[in-house]
């Protein structure tokens, strides 16, 4: 349940969006924001508070996490200012490190025969929650408004914060206290920012405009700090020499290129669905329609848990990763090819949502079993990390890619063809990077 509340801040703004200019009086690009900052947070903070998970228990992290989502839902259901809005959204992303951090707990508390479909369910949240948010949230924001999103959403915290408190134990930490490498994790957050905000912004600034070239020196020059520091420190906030471990890599590279293919398939369909008859490839449908129509694939991201953990336990974690980076390629290469009919349009994603469930559902399994007991919440924190880079270059590429002609100011069917096709590119090297793992016995 709290995996799928924190999962929800994706896409909680997004049908209310085109409105916010106007309700607000900001510029579109202001508001956007909105929908920018909760990604920026959610990565900078992600394996920042697995690293302190590990150290000073995870369920205290999970609750710290959960608290800052109902925190941010008040807040921006008590505010028209955009300033506090932002604020509030930020404060919203903070929360999504619930899911690695319990994601962490769950292979410390649950026995073999049951940690493998909870780990495979917890990590589906991250697709499912995306998926079941856009129609959710337009449909509340059609009866009741914007505001109404934040309060219904804080009401759902609550109850969560509530059963965890008292449901979900602790575990004692996985290692002794140590020092908290604050120069680290300060760096982290900039590098991580310096390097997500102009991926978000890049379309509304211009891709050669000094400030996103200058962010993005900034974030290369910090990431190479931030690693040479690392790799010097006794009690790193990132355990780099681990981080560079051949499962551990390989899962995280795959895990970039399956995220970016999450939302080339989520916002490339959307946009098709929403898109006017007119421009030859639209089904000129409204939000909601569109979001009701891409629930499908969340519901299957949630049937195929239990049938991922099964894979897992049968064949291993990587075979299972295999399968589904193969689906995910089919259904992009299927994407390309048939886009003449919604139920087309509609049959791809489905499978395209199929096989993320099932590589989503491996990921965990592949960093804890080649990650040490005392850094697994910080493994799994830098896994969701890798996630929403890739969510981010997804993003960014929808927004360079999908620009207005000339004539229409929508985007052409041939840039959307493209869109996907790089999906299909990104799926395949996904699946190569996993080929590249070294197989792992199912009892690992």
């Amino acid at each position: 349940m709290g995996g799928l509340v924190v999962s929800l801040t994706q896409t909680l703004v997004v049908p209310v969006l085109p409105t916010l200019p106007g309700t607000l009086q900001v510029s579109a690009s202001t508001a956007s924001w909105l929908v920018t900052i909760t990604v920026v947070v959610a990565a900078a903070c992600n394996p920042v508070l697995g690293r302190l998970g590990d150290q000073f228990g995870v369920r205290r992290m999970i609750l710290l996490a959960q608290a800052m989502f109902i925190t941010g839902s008040l807040v921006c259901a008590l505010t028209t200012n955009i300033s506090i809005l932002i604020l509030g959204r930020g404060l919203q992303g903070i929360s999504t490190a619930a899911i690695p951090l319990s994601i962490s707990l769950i292979a410390r508390l649950l026995g073999p025969e049951r940690r493998t479909s909870a780990i495979a369910l917890v990590s589906a949240m991250l697709g499912i929650g995306g998926a079941i948010g856009l129609p959710l949230a337009g449909l509340i924001s059609q009866a009741w408004g914007f505001h109404a999103l934040f309060w219904v959403a804080a009401a759902i915290g609550v109850p969560t914060i509530a059963a965890t408190r008292l449901l979900v134990p602790e575990v004692g930490s996985a290692e002794a206290p140590s020092p908290v490498d604050i120069t680290g994790g300060a760096l982290l957050l900039l590098s991580v920012t310096s390097l997500l905000v102009p991926l978000s912004r890049g379309t509304q600034w211009g891709w050669t405009a000094p400030e996103t070239l200058g962010l993005f020196a900034l974030g290369i020059l910090s990431a190479a700090l931030f690693v040479w520091l690392e790799l010097r420190r006794r009690f790193p906030m990132v355990d780099i020499r681990l981080a560079r471990q051949r499962t551990i890599a390989l899962t995280n590279t795959a895990s970039v290129l399956v995220g970016f293919g999450l939302f080339v398939s989520f916002l490339g369909t959307t946009a098709v669905l929403q898109a006017p008859r007119s421009t030859g490839y639209g089904f000129d449908m409204s939000v909601l329609e569109a979001g009701l129509y891409q629930l499908p694939g969340g519901l299957a991201m949630a049937f195929l848990s239990p049938v991922s953990a099964r894979i897992i336990r049968s064949r291993g974690a990587r075979d299972a990763m295999l399968l589904g980076t193969g689906i995910l390629t089919v259904g992009f290469v299927a994407r390309v090819l048939l886009d003449d009919t919604l139920w087309q349009v509609v049959g791809c994603a489905l499978v395209i949502a199929c096989g993320t469930a099932i590589a989503y559902a491996a990921m965990p399994s592949l960093i804890l079993v080649a990650t040490p007991a005392g850094q697994q919440a910080a493994a799994t924190g830098l896994n969701a990390l890798a996630r929403l880079l890739g969510t981010s270059l997804g993003s960014a590429a929808f927004g360079a890619l999908t620009v207005g002609s000339a004539v229409t100011d929508l985007p052409t069917g041939t840039a959307y063809t493209l869109f996907f096709a790089l999906g299909a590119i990104t799926s395949l090297l996904a699946l190569v990077a996993v080929r590249a793992i070294n197989p792992i016995s199912p009892q690992a």
